[in-house]
């Protein structure tokens, strides 16, 4: 286990990392739900180096990058002016993606990018930061909810032909 490490705003640069580390973490924890084309098409879709860097550019939508011994091990990215209809406040705000390497799973580094990603949130002066998660992600639904969020609603997450739910999570920051 690494107990050093950074997290830092992601720049441009960084689109071929948060590509790789998308897609790594996705195909991690879907990989044995999903059909391989549905998995390789949306991974495609979600997490090429132009979409990151097309993300990366749009001030709407920052991410921090977690490094431990100068290697990309995380990454958390945000998105502002969206919301589903089940979550209230009146300055929400999306902690898109929160991912992690399995190898790196169980070190701490979770928690601290979500505690970057909130305070970041506050600073804009959110008073919800929300989240999409698989209804059947056990292991995640653990992590948020040991970090306070609670479930508000739910929506349709689609990979490929595959129709799953996701739970929607709320934490009150105010």
């Amino acid at each position: 286990m690494v107990s050093a490490f950074t997290i830092r705003p992601a720049t441009l640069d960084d689109a071929p990392t948060l590509a790789a580390l998308g897609a790594q973490t996705f195909r991690e924890t879907f990989e044995a739900i999903c059909s391989s084309q549905d998995l390789a098409d949306f991974l495609a879709e979600a997490y090429g180096d132009a979409i990151q860097r097309t993300e990366l550019a749009d001030p709407s939508r920052p991410a921090l990058v977690l490094e431990a011994e100068g290697r990309p091990l995380g990454f958390a990215q945000l998105r502002l002016g969206h919301r589903e209809p089940c979550v209230t406040g009146s300055r929400p705000v999306e902690l898109q993606r929160i991912y992690v390497l399995r190898e790196a799973h169980g070190s701490g580094f979770g928690a601290a990018l979500m505690e970057a990603s909130v305070a970041q949130a506050r600073a804009w002066g959110a008073d919800v930061l929300w989240l999409g998660v698989w209804e059947h992600n056990d292991r995640a639904l653990a992590f948020y909810a040991r970090q306070g969020f609670r479930e508000a609603g739910d929506h349709v997450f689609q990979i490929g032909q595959q129709i799953d739910r996701d739970l929607i999570l709320v934490k009150d920051l105010s």
